[in-house]
């Protein structure tokens, strides 16, 4: 699994989470815990949206080792000005390792919106690219999480919240581990939604070991920030974990809170959804 990181609020605060997910994806406490491996190193990116201005990187070196990366970073999150941050730092379990299966990825569909889209967790990518209508020949090397982008692509006609749900809730329904997503839109318009989900299977829930690792937790004041857990433990804050199931739709001006259609394999009463 990865460490991954959603900030909204002036670049000056979010620079400081940014230190944190460094320092959580080259030490873990968490995921030593679980499994003895301390480190997210498998690579690393980003995509900031500040100033009319959209910069997207990734590179397969880890953030902790990327030191010139991770310096420009900071530098463009420099001042007051508000800006919109997804970070992910990859430790492998689908796809091959190098800069293709590096994560945020960046999709323009023919609806007229592009997207970044980052994703923590394990799906099962052949029922994905069943969902899809995918040649699995062509998708052979790369990771689950790009496999669901590349549905959303195809299949999403509008960031728009049941569209939204609608969507996602496939996902979770098609979940081996964890569902935790961040996705970026831009609009025609220059305007920007954003995403978030929050989800784990059952048994990870339930199991002290892994929900500790899996679980998202959520800021909430100058900077809005979801996170993985591990930046508690190197950002001091009032930081709250997020009910499993949950969602987040995100824009300049609000932040909504939402539920995901699909819970432990059914359609949830207040979903509003019915395929």
């Amino acid at each position: 699994m990865c460490r991954i990181l959603f900030a909204r609020g002036p670049g000056e605060k979010i620079g400081s989470l940014t230190e944190a997910f460094r320092k959580s994806a080259e030490n873990d406490p968490y995921r030593a815990r679980r499994s003895g491996k301390r480190q997210h190193a498998d690579g690393w990116g980003y995509v900031l949206l500040r100033n009319g201005v959209v910069y997207h990187y990734r590179s397969s070196k880890a953030v902790f080792e990327d030191g010139e990366g991770f310096s420009k970073l900071l530098g463009l999150l420099e001042g007051g000005e508000e800006a919109v941050l997804l970070a992910h730092a990859r430790a492998s379990s689908q796809g091959s390792l190098g800069l293709f299966n590096v994560q945020p990825f960046a999709f323009s569909t023919r609806r007229g919106f592009s997207f970044w889209f980052l994703h923590n967790g394990d799906l099962d990518k052949e029922k994905v690219i069943e969902l899809a209508g995918f040649d699995e020949n062509d998708l052979r090397e790369v990771s689950d999480s790009y496999v669901f982008s590349a549905y959303l692509c195809r299949a999403l006609e509008r960031p728009e919240r049941e569209e939204l749900l609608r969507h996602y809730s496939r996902g979770v329904s098609l979940t081996r581990t964890t569902f935790n997503t961040a996705t970026l839109f831009l609009l025609p318009d220059g305007s920007w939604k954003a995403f978030v989900t929050a989800y784990m299977m059952e048994e990870y829930w339930e199991n002290p070991l892994h929900r500790d690792y899996a679980r998202l937790i959520e800021l909430d004041g100058e900077v809005f920030a979801v996170a993985s857990s591990t930046l508690e433990l190197y950002h001091r804050a009032d930081w709250k974990t997020i009910s499993n199931g949950s969602a987040y739709l995100i824009d300049a001006d609000k932040v909504e809170r939402l539920s995901l259609g699909w819970w432990h394999g059914r359609e949830r009463p207040d979903s509003g959804l019915h395929d």
